[in-house]
């Protein structure tokens, strides 16, 4: 009898036993579970932990607390993590968090590309291709991009091998032409719209006007911004077709309308002279407007001989036009500056 007592006894601990334990799991929220593991990594990360310290750095990264990434990233990189490295080369480039500093970056870089990391290889060859943070070259260029292929970088990089032919001094756009159509064909739309600009202006020997259009096409029926206005010159200059001008004028209206600075201006060229459709200045002067605020560097001579076309009933109506699409398609604040002057200042 005591036995059974006591087994019952012992049941009934652990039932209780287990309950508590089952009680305190419920009461523990996910908040405070990660309030914990928060204040558990930020002391691991304070003692010198560099793994701890580079994931609070993305952490701040992905909440853009550059400025606390910046901080985090530093430490982790100088203990020579990898992913740190890249990320504070980065954050030297586009100055979030700090200042702007390419020779910074290409210090980070240069430390990741050693270790063999594909993107600072990528992106090291690039600084040297536009001469950014150090002095261009264009062999070195090719060295660090030609590593980032190897280590499997894709077609990024096999389009950016095209680019070291085609920008500086040794020009050679037929060697340009068929790296931009491997990367082409391996799905990359930069590269697409590379080898359709090329083709398009019959720039590469022998003509390539059947790949332009097929690039252009693949592009812009995918809504892409560049490939609609690479398609809209094709039509409107009559690339390895008639011209066809409406159809110019669709292409280029899809492109302006997804924010595309040199489709803008170019409807409102269209727009201005009457070609692919009716003359409209109104429209015409509104899609200038919007294209100087997108910084085109011709939008405003283009705009200024515009007005001088137009009455003020019309100008006021294209203000009106330009300020509601801004409003529906917000631009950064330092652009909307220049709209700003465009429709109020120009006479």
């Amino acid at each position: 009898m005591r036995l059974r007592i006591g087994f019952f006894c012992t049941v009934a601990i652990l039932i209780a036993a287990a309950s508590l334990c089952h009680a305190q799991v419920i009461e523990a929220s996910p908040d405070e579970t990660k309030v914990e593991t928060d204040r558990s990594l930020q002391q691991k990360a304070e003692a010198g932990d560099s793994g701890a310290q580079y994931e609070l750095g993305l952490g701040a990264e992905q909440k853009q607390d550059y400025r606390e990434a910046f901080k985090w990233f530093q430490l982790a990189a100088k203990r020579g993590v990898v992913g740190a490295q890249v990320d504070l080369a980065y954050l030297y480039v586009t100055g979030f968090g700090t200042d702007k500093d390419n020779e910074q970056a290409v210090h980070w870089y240069s430390l990741a590309a050693a270790q063999g990391n594909p993107n600072a290889e990528y992106s090291l060859g690039i600084c040297y291709l536009h001469g950014e943070g150090i002095e261009q070259n264009l062999a070195l260029a090719r060295k660090w991009i030609s590593s980032a292929i190897t280590h499997g970088d894709g077609a990024r990089s096999v389009n950016a091998m095209g680019l070291t032919y085609e920008i500086g001094h040794e020009t050679d756009l037929n060697g340009a032409f068929s790296w931009y159509n491997k990367a082409a064909e391996m799905g990359y739309g930069e590269a697409q719209y590379n080898v359709c600009r090329l083709a398009a202006q019959g720039l590469v020997s022998p003509a390539d006007y059947a790949g332009a259009i097929k690039w252009c096409s693949t592009l812009a029926e995918n809504g892409d911004a560049w490939g609609e206005y690479g398609l809209a010159r094709i039509f409107e200059q009559g690339v390895g077709m008639a011209p066809d001008l409406a159809k110019a004028a669709e292409w280029y209206k899809k492109s302006a309308e997804q924010g595309n600075p040199a489709a803008q201006l170019s409807l409102a060229a269209m727009y201005s002279d009457g070609k692919g459709g009716k003359q409209d200045l109104v429209e015409a002067y509104k899609w200038a407007a919007i294209a100087g605020a997108e910084k085109h560097p011709e939008a405003l001579d283009f705009f200024r001989g515009l007005t001088t076309r137009m009455t003020k009933t019309q100008i006021s109506a294209s203000q009106s036009l330009a300020r509601k699409w801004i409003q529906e398609h917000p631009l950064d604040p330092e652009s909307s500056q220049t709209l700003n002057h465009l429709v109020y200042n120009i006479p």
